[in-house]
């Protein structure tokens, strides 16, 4: 497996030391590649998903080698780079597993309230919206949390999730149609 990798001059390092940096790269990916995806597929226990989780830490590793001040370390910064990808992959799933079950659950008994939305028909809405304009929603107006604690829980800023919670009202309204 050969692959190409782009050749940048930087400004003080020299063209040939990031040549050599880059080589080294290329070569350090392509021994330890099949020893990083086990540790990636055993973690996140999916073979596609530890390929990603393997080429963006590669990615991210490589695109930071100008401040790579010990090339013999590259290894250790790429095993460390695999395990922290994998572990934010894990905690995405973690959250998702957390409120997914909620907006997916049916009651046995109907929704016999005279106003509102049918909680499937919003369930369903609320799939369409971008990922962190849901989070923010569900987390605001769903779990009843404070922006403040929204914020926290999202790790973002405060105007980040009325942002997020205003664009997301919007959307729902606009699916629903109705004003929500």
């Amino acid at each position: 497996m050969s692959i190409a990798l782009p050749v940048t001059a930087w400004p003080g390092d020299g063209l040939a030391a990031m040549d050599e940096l880059t080589s080294k790269l290329t070569d350090l990916y392509q021994e330890h590649y099949k020893q990083l995806l086990r540790v990636a597929a055993l973690l996140v226990d999916d073979r596609a998903s530890a390929e990603d989780i393997v080429q963006d830490a590669y990615v991210r590793v490589f695109d930071s080698r100008s401040r790579l001040r010990d090339p013999d370390k590259a290894l250790a910064f790429l095993r460390q780079a695999v395990l922290n990808r994998a572990r934010s992959m894990l905690r995405r799933r973690l959250i998702a597993r957390k409120y997914q079950p909620r907006l997916a659950t049916r009651d046995s008994q109907p929704d016999d309230t005279e106003r509102g939305v049918d909680r499937a028909v919003l369930a369903a809405a609320l799939a369409q919206l971008p990922r962190r304009q849901r989070e923010a929603v569900v987390l605001r107006y769903y779990a009843d949390m404070s922006e403040s604690r929204t914020a926290q829980v999202m790790g973002c800023s405060q105007g980040a999730v009325k942002s997020y919670c205003s664009r997301g009202v919007s959307r729902l309204s606009d699916l629903l149609g109705e004003r929500v």
